[in-house]
């Protein structure tokens, strides 16, 4: 009877278990289902430092660009009068001529191209141009013009500025009869340039036109102390000619400190 009652016992036990183990698997399957999902996810890192170079990368273009930006600097501008003044002023003193100008301001490399000039003017009016204080630039009405000054002391006034140190090179398309040769190209240049015509002047040879050289002293005004002295001379003067009874005249001066960037040709 005993035994009988404890299998009975055991039956019971164990259908007890059989329900709560039922009941308990459902919930561990539903906990199973409510857990993360596993997710791969990228390192910061990687994209943060891609990010860091392309700013770096775009602060160096600027800092490329803005530095490009001060070092091209557009040239300074001169006032239109000032130059038209000068040219005019310069062609009256030292030339002896009267000009019109067309158009004025800096030396630009229209101007420049316009000229007619032997290689040994064409050299020295760069030259001049790069140490010059100020520099000017015209059209006339039947040529072109550059003058420089200012290599040590500009006094304000132009009448005595450009007679001073400077550099100038006229060149000016002129009528011409008959066929030209040494002696009547010569002639027409000094006609072209009167102020020029009583020097001392060494033909020498060119590969186009016609080129003579004299080095003197003139007497002017010290832009610096405004007295009367003594001032080295440079000349060139050159005839390119043309066709249709034209020819290009040219006469380059260098004064003062400038008159030796006007070497003599050898």
């Amino acid at each position: 009877m005993v035994h009988k009652n404890f299998l009975l016992r055991l039956a019971a036990l164990l259908a007890t278990g059989f329900l709560l183990l039922a009941a308990i698997l459902p919930d561990a399957r539903t906990s199973v289902s409510l857990l993360p999902t596993p997710r791969v996810t990228r390192s910061s890192s990687s994209s943060s430092g891609a990010a860091a170079t392309a700013g770096a990368a775009a602060t160096k273009a600027a800092a490329a660009a803005a530095a490009i930006k001060a070092t091209v600097t557009p040239p300074s501008r001169v006032a239109a009068s000032d130059a038209s003044a000068a040219i005019t002023e310069y062609a009256s003193r030292v030339l002896g001529i009267t000009v019109t100008v067309k158009k004025a301001g800096g030396v630009t490399g229209e101007i420049t191209r316009s000229l007619a000039q032997s290689p040994t003017g064409s050299k020295g009016q760069a030259s001049a141009v790069s140490v010059a204080g100020v520099s000017y630039g015209a059209t006339l009405s039947n040529g072109a013009a550059t003058l420089s000054y200012g290599k040590g002391t500009i006094s304000g006034d132009v009448t005595i500025d450009v007679q001073g140190g400077a550099l100038g090179v006229y060149s000016l398309v002129v009528s011409n009869t008959g066929t030209l040769n040494a002696d009547s190209a010569f002639t027409l240049a000094k006609n072209t340039f009167p102020g020029l015509k009583d020097f001392s002047y060494t033909s020498y040879t060119v590969e186009k036109g016609y080129a003579w050289y004299a080095k003197s002293a003139v007497t002017t005004v010290d832009p610096k102390t405004k007295k009367v002295v003594t001032m080295a001379q440079a000349v060139i003067l050159y005839v390119l000619p043309g066709t249709s009874g034209k020819a290009s005249v040219s006469a380059t001066v260098g004064r003062g400190n400038f008159a030796s960037a006007l070497q003599p040709p050898k």
